[in-house]
């Protein structure tokens, strides 16, 4: 049998066999600096490949986000806002707003797209059915202000794709409204037919220049009227465009 203390050891060298292995300190803090260099500069050439950007613009947007723009504009500002706003001469404003608008229209359309793959999905799930049943909303009579808009409350605009300046007035102080952001927002246009105006509400985005993030998210939805504002108001010559704001049971019209 042999002495304990020979048993002492013995168990001590197999304890030692058993720990995994560690990286000396030195070691440890190469290898996290090596992966914290690699993973940003992958993730950043992702990002200027996605804005169809090179090295030397996408270094040049990173830097005029260091200076006045970074500060005071959104965080959803885009690169190609960011160079068109700084360019140096008009060819690079050119350029960029060239990009931009094509970069939009092309998001329109697939925006528009998936709205009308959405109808027709709701259509053959739930037929007629309308997601908002206008019919069970009671109206109220007046005129409230925005800062009756509580927390849960809903917003229908109403209005015109052809023809109508103050429409487009009126969407833009929707837009321009930060208070406003946080609500859903119906979009109903009483002079389009499903199917035959698509290109003109797609201009229609464009020109308002509306977020695509908040049409996707569907923050922002584009219906057709199909009779809706008349149920509400019971008029035919109702003055365009009209705002309401709904909540659990009730609809009133609201000034903006």
């Amino acid at each position: 049998m042999p002495k304990p203390s020979v048993v002492g050891v013995v168990i001590a060298m197999l304890a030692l066999m058993t720990l995994p292995i560690m990286p000396s300190t030195a070691e440890q803090t190469t290898s996290e600096y090596r992966d914290s260099q690699i993973k940003p500069v992958e993730t950043e050439d992702a990002q200027r490949k996605h804005w169809s950007l090179s090295t030397e613009e996408w270094r040049r947007y990173k830097t005029l986000m260091q200076g006045i723009r970074g500060s005071i504009s959104p965080a959803t500002i885009s690169p190609i806002e960011v160079l068109g706003t700084h360019a140096r001469n008009d060819q690079e404003r050119k350029k960029y707003a060239e990009m931009w608008a094509q970069m939009r229209f092309e998001d329109a359309e697939r925006i528009l797209a998936f709205q009308a793959a959405y109808s027709e999905a709701f259509k053959k799930l739930y037929g007629d059915i309308q997601l908002i049943d206008i019919n069970k909303i009671r109206p109220h009579s007046g005129t409230q202000a925005t800062a009756s808009i509580q927390p849960n409350s809903r917003l229908l605009v109403f209005l015109k794709v052809d023809k109508c300046h103050e429409c487009k007035q009126m969407m833009r102080r929707v837009l321009d409204n930060r208070s406003l952001n946080p609500h859903q927002i119906d979009v109903y246009f009483v002079d389009t037919t499903p199917g035959r105006d698509d290109e003109k509400i797609k201009k229609w985005v464009i020109d308002l220049a509306i977020d695509s993030s908040r049409l996707k998210s569907g923050k922002i939805t584009l219906n057709h009227d199909r009779g809706n504002l008349l149920k509400i108001t019971k008029k035919f010559d109702q003055a365009i465009p009209v705002v309401f704001k709904m909540n659990t049971d009730s609809l009133t019209a609201i000034k903006l």
